[in-house]
């Protein structure tokens, strides 16, 4: 049996997410964020995330605290939300790419 391809478990993860790149840019969206920001990859792809989204929670300094320990950060509930949609309530896990 073969192992799937990097880009072929990207696609098939059930939960939104994103990967956002050192300077804040958004770099890759997988399909399920695609559908719960109701936006195409192509649309958010190099946007700043904290310009393209409203999450409320303290993201630059958990970014940075990510960048520094290498270790993932959970939080429990925030509100996340995008344009003039009412925002939801979600548990964010932001983590560092490993062998980058």
């Amino acid at each position: 049996m073969t192992e799937p391809s990097p880009g072929a478990l990207w696609a098939s993860l059930p939960i939104p997410a994103l990967l956002v790149a050192q300077d804040g840019k958004i770099s890759a969206v997988n399909p399920a964020a695609e559908f719960f920001l109701n936006a195409s990859t192509r649309s958010l792809s190099g946007q700043s995330l904290l310009d393209r989204l409203y999450i409320d929670a303290p993201m630059s300094d958990i970014f940075r605290r990510v960048r520094q320990d290498l270790s993932p950060v959970v939080i429990a509930a925030a509100d996340v939300g995008m344009g003039d949609r009412t925002p939801v309530q979600c548990t964010l896990q932001v983590a560092p790419m490993q062998d980058a």
